[in-house]
């Protein structure tokens, strides 16, 4: 019962762990931040930037980096490089941001998503459900 117990409590502690890394990796933190206050503007790409990366598998990957220009609604113009979306206007193209009054400059095109919302919770939630069924078998298997 004692080791079942320890299993658990380390179990459920790494899945807290891998929940805020993974968050953090996904910027779950700044993004949530920006579709916090509701404050959305229409944003023009002014420029795209490519980036050539090698794939795992070892082939060129290609990926493009707007940087969008927004007016706050207090006036102030926000330039940014969008790099967590899938977004790629052509230059000159309109496109919807979200961002907070706080930090404009941590605007995001990509919308709200449960998922993304909720990605911390989920990971820990299901990683300490699975460690609550482990630790169960364990204390259960003589």
């Amino acid at each position: 019962m004692v080791i079942a117990a320890v299993y658990f409590v380390i179990a459920v502690g790494a899945a807290v762990m891998s929940g805020k890394s993974l968050d953090r990796n996904l910027q779950g933190p700044r993004l949530r931040a920006a579709w916090a206050e509701g404050l959305t503007a229409e944003a023009r790409c002014v420029s795209l930037r490519t980036e050539e990366v090698q794939s795992p598998e070892g082939g060129p990957v290609v990926y493009t980096h707007p940087t969008l220009e927004f007016r706050t609604g207090d006036g102030h113009t926000v330039s940014f490089e969008e790099r967590q979306s899938r977004l790629t206007p052509a230059r000159g193209d309109s496109v919807t941001v979200y961002y907070s009054a706080a930090n404009p400059e941590d605007a995001t095109t990509r919308a709200p998503s449960f998922g993304m919302r909720h990605a911390r919770t989920l990971i820990t939630g299901a990683g300490s459900f699975f460690a609550l069924v482990s630790a169960v078998v364990i204390a259960l298997v003589p």
